[in-house]
């Protein structure tokens, strides 16, 4: 079997699995969408082939998205806190764990470098695919149906508490296993002074959970938490 048969039946499988319409593997989108950068480039493909912009455009499609559906959800609530779910479960770290649980890694076309490295499990290119398998969706087969895969797959396996408050969910989780408090460390930060990125590194006794970024301490070191209790309760650490 050709590697081109065996991929378009790989995704033809995973698309069964996971409802979706069988116009997003005819038409080539889903493949796209699960191709890395690295892989197109080392092939030297023309621009497209790549899944950066349908990862663009699932991105805009799932604010879209979890904002209909908290604001459906949650009458009554500010907008402060909206906001803050909204941003929660678009973050890398929800996305990354979606994207875990559906096994998109197995499904990502990496070039070697990239592969060799890990890239599979990589939060950034785990949450990427996702957002772009969403644009895929979206583009050929309607809003409806992308707001549907979010919330089957998405939105239904969220914890509202914990994405809101992951620090204190963290606290909790660490105190009760291992009888300590996790340690928030920064380790970098970059760009202008108006809009800096602040990265940081949370631990428990010694040991790294987690790390995160953000445009302030207070987000890079809830974004280090979710991160680190997604590794926790998929027992990597």
């Amino acid at each position: 079997m050709s590697k081109a048969l065996a991929r378009k039946r790989a995704l033809r499988d995973l698309a069964r699995r996971l409802e979706l319409e069988p116009s997003v593997v005819h038409s080539g989108k889903l493949h796209e969408a699960l191709t890395h950068d690295s892989y197109a480039a080392e092939r030297h493909a023309r621009d497209g082939c790549a899944n950066e912009r349908l990862e663009f455009l699932g991105d805009a499609v799932l604010g879209v998205v979890v904002a209909h559906a908290l604001f459906d959800e949650h009458p009554g609530q500010p907008e402060g806190k909206l906001s803050r779910m909204r941003a929660a479960l678009v973050s890398r770290a929800a996305l990354a764990e979606t994207a875990r649980r559906l096994d998109l890694g197995k499904f990502v076309l990496l070039g070697r470098g990239e592969a060799a490295a890990g890239g599979a499990q990589r939060p950034s290119i785990l949450a990427a695919a996702f957002e772009a398998v969403v644009g895929a969706l979206y583009l050929t087969a309607g809003l409806d149906a992308a707001r549907s895969f979010v919330a089957r797959h998405h939105l239904a396996h969220a914890g509202t508490s914990e994405l809101l408050d992951p620090k204190t969910a963290l606290q909790e989780y660490v105190q009760a296993k291992y009888k300590k408090a996790p340690h928030y460390a920064m380790t970098a930060q970059s760009g202008p002074a108006h809009a800096r990125t602040f990265s940081v590194a949370v631990s428990v006794g010694g040991a790294q959970l987690g790390s995160g970024e953000g445009a302030t301490k207070k987000q890079a070191e809830a974004a280090a938490a979710r991160e680190a209790l997604t590794a926790l309760r998929r027992g990597r650490t």
